[in-house]
């Protein structure tokens, strides 16, 4: 079994590879990059390294907890970590995977449980999150003993948690019937089944919450005992207690995940479905070649409902400090400061996404006359669609409350184009052809870092100098990573 996931996982990035004419034209180059991408434990290793240095510093924020309580509390908000790695991870590869076409050889084989091969490809991408967590675990351990021990366990717990429901979000919404008179009904279909399933988790943590709050109207046992993940977690300070519960996820996750295998194996074998067929009048348009890509990506985007949760996931981490501000009766001007900076932030997650949308046909593009500098900007346009929707959304609403927040429709717009520049700069930096970066999870983290210090930049001059001066900085820094890339 683990020789045939080798066996993906160096296929998966050989065509990655191919997809980059500067290195399929270089024997050596190819050679030497393949060598060390398609190397599973040299790829854990690295992406680890740069993990553990943040698992210290979570570790540390354990170690200097006043109590055990306390020390519980941050552990499972960390413990949320892997969860959602795992879950947009497991998502947005599974369709980048099964786009590139790598399980092709598999489907006419007597093998009847051939997505396990796909889930173990996916689960790789996990594992540098698990080992981030580890530090915290060694200190929850070394300070309270069983309780750290317990909480390892969730972690792992979590983590299979985020790459089932990955895996149930792909199997039902990730691939679809095509045509059919209702097509576009079903598409939005399951769009809000998407959005719906993701928002799941915040009604029962705002359900968990508000049980603790009443407890006493309530239940008397809920307020000590958490169901829904991550609080599930705070339950390490009674091991006992705290281990039935994770087996009760695993009674319910197991079955389950072998439910989904089956179901995911057969819709690959499959293929694609055609529900209904019909002479339908064509209208040829055109338009400028940016655009015209971004309308494609976008289309796609909706008909894969899988990379719309990588494109929308990033958002919803942020979610709760938005609706707090709103819900708050009184929106402060830092405060809905903040939580633009922090769409901005997480929006460059959806590089990874944007550039997995073309699979396998990328090659069709590459025959096109469409330069470097039109495919990246048509890419920008996909990254930000989601977030500048949300970032003038939440300024409108704020401006309902208070009609001096309207001021902050230029920030909406300005900042997550700033880290999309970043984003795309920094997989596109001195490329002259179209091409399929690498990307993994360090490539997103080490984006991310960059991306906090250009908004720590603009953040600072906000704070200290005004706003006006901030946005004077971010414009300026779009326009000049905006001619780098174009050069």
């Amino acid at each position: 079994m683990w020789e045939i996931v080798r066996i993906l996982y160096k296929e998966l990035h050989y065509r990655r590879l191919k997809s980059n004419p500067q290195v399929a034209a270089d024997p050596e180059r190819f050679r030497k990059q393949l060598k060390n991408a398609g190397d599973i434990k040299r790829g854990i290793a690295l992406q680890s390294v740069a993990f553990l240095f943040f698992g210290f510093m979570m570790a540390g924020a354990v170690l200097g907890a006043e109590d055990e309580k306390r020390a519980a509390i941050l552990f499972a908000t960390y413990a949320m970590l892997p969860f959602i790695m795992a879950l947009y991870a497991t998502t947005v590869n599974a369709s980048y995977a099964v786009s590139m076409g790598i399980f092709e050889p598999l489907k006419p084989l007597p093998v009847k449980t051939g997505a396990k091969y796909l889930s173990l490809l996916l689960a790789i991408d996990n594992v540098p999150a698990v080992i981030a967590l580890l530090p915290v675990a060694a200190a929850m351990t070394f300070k309270y003993g069983a309780p750290g021990l317990v909480g390892l366990l969730w972690v792992l717990v979590g983590t299979f948690l985020g790459h089932v429901l990955g895996l149930v979000v792909f199997t039902f919404f990730g691939s679809a019937s095509v045509g059919g008179r209702f097509s576009k009904l079903r598409t939005l279909a399951r769009t809000l089944g998407v959005l719906l399933f993701i928002s799941m988790f915040y009604a029962l943590n705002y359900l968990q919450e508000y049980v603790n709050e009443h407890y006493e109207e309530i239940l008397p046992f809920f307020a000590r005992y958490s169901i829904a993940y991550p609080f599930s977690v705070a339950s390490i300070t009674e091991p006992l207690h705290s281990l039935l519960i994770l087996l009760c996820y695993l009674a319910v996750l197991v079955p389950l995940y072998w439910l989904v295998l089956g179901r995911l194996w057969s819709g690959l074998e499959e293929g694609v479905r055609v529900s209904h067929a019909r002479i339908v009048r064509f209208k040829a348009e055109t338009h400028h070649p940016v655009l015209a890509l971004a309308l494609k990506d976008l289309r796609i985007v909706f008909r894969k409902s899988a990379l719309l949760v990588g494109l929308i996931f990033p958002l919803f981490i942020i979610l709760p400090s938005a609706v707090g501000i709103l819900t708050s009766g009184k929106i402060g001007d830092w405060a809905l400061a903040s939580v633009l900076l922090m769409i901005a932030w997480v929006a460059s997650v959806g590089v990874d996404t944007v550039l997995k949308i073309d699979g396998k046909e990328f090659e069709f593009l590459r025959s096109l006359p469409i330069t470097v500098g039109q495919f990246v900007r048509a890419k920008l346009l996909v990254m930000n669609a989601v977030p500048v929707t949300a970032g003038v959304g939440l300024v409108l609403v704020a401006s309902y409350m208070d009609l001096g927040a309207l001021r902050f429709l230029p920030a909406a717009l300005v900042l997550p184009l700033l880290t999309s520049s970043v984003a795309m700069a920094f997989f596109y930096w001195g490329e002259r052809e179209l091409s399929v970066p690498e990307t993994n999870f360090g490539h997103v983290l080490a984006l991310m870092i960059l991306n906090g210090i250009a908004l720590g930049t603009v953040a600072g001059t906000w704070y200290f100098i005004g706003y006006p001066y901030a946005l004077a900085v971010a414009a300026l820094g779009v326009l000049l990573v905006q001619r780098a890339i174009s050069r």
